[in-house]
């Protein structure tokens, strides 16, 4: 796996832990996530890759993976009503989440991993071919190099930072793609529909009283979230998108 706790956080970055918003950090540090994205009128659900915008994610999918979360959690405490509460609050933000403009279609064998990193899953499994839906529901920012031996970079990073910090986000990526800084987005997704599926199952099984059988459904829909990488590659102050999926 990729270190990435043993990076220091640029000033602007420590100070956005708990804002939604990129920030700039050095060789493989992390931001805090991304700003979500909002539903699309259309409800169209048809994206291909190359057509999202850099760094968005599901605000639905994200809220919906919390309540799964907070499920497993309560299920552990033996707090079955508020169990089921959380599991169908889960079912409706992810049923909402189907008409969110930031779900994408491929294939599992087609979602880009991070050098150095392995996805979840046994490990000599098989990624699938199947074209499915995903739903993004985090992410972090990454710097893929060491740019403090630029001063070039290291002041454009610092002018980013500064946008970040007045919620800029936008402009401080095209600061940093002005001065040369590479930069990606590591995404969490979920298989969307594999996802709803399971979060009904589990609720099925929490009204038949069989809760270790609906905490282990829970527990698929986490072991079913992959990573995937988009690289930032458009020009400044155009739409960003990703040209390598």
């Amino acid at each position: 796996m990729r270190d990435l706790s043993s990076r220091v956080l640029s000033l602007a970055a420590a100070a956005l832990i708990a804002v939604p918003a990129y920030a700039a950090t050095p060789n493989g540090s992390t931001s805090a996530a991304a700003t979500p994205e909002q539903p699309n009128a259309s409800g169209s659900t048809a994206q291909t890759a190359a057509e999202r915008d850099f760094g968005k994610f599901s605000q639905d999918g994200a809220k919906a993976f919390a309540q799964i979360d907070n499920a497993r959690l309560a299920i552990f405490d033996g707090q079955i009503p508020k169990a089921q509460q959380d599991v169908q609050q889960a079912r409706a933000l992810l049923t909402k989440a189907q008409s969110d403009e930031t779900v994408f279609t491929k294939a599992e064998s087609e979602l880009k991993t991070p050098a150095g990193t392995a996805q979840r899953g046994p490990a000599n499994a098989t990624p699938s071919t199947t074209r499915v839906a995903w739903l993004p529901i985090g992410g972090t920012m990454v710097i893929d190099e060491d740019y403090t031996a630029n001063k070039t970079k290291v002041a454009g990073v610092a002018k980013a930072d500064a946008q970040v910090k007045q919620g800029n986000t936008k402009q401080a990526l095209d600061t940093l793609k002005l001065h040369d800084v590479n930069v990606s987005f590591v995404e969490q997704v979920a298989p969307l529909d594999a996802t709803l599926k399971s979060v009904e199952q589990a609720e099925t099984l929490l009204s038949q009283d069989h809760y270790f059988a609906a905490n282990q459904a829970l527990k698929t829909i986490d072991d079913s979230v992959r990573i995937d990488e988009q690289d930032y590659v458009a020009a400044p102050n155009s739409k960003t998108a990703s040209t390598q999926k």
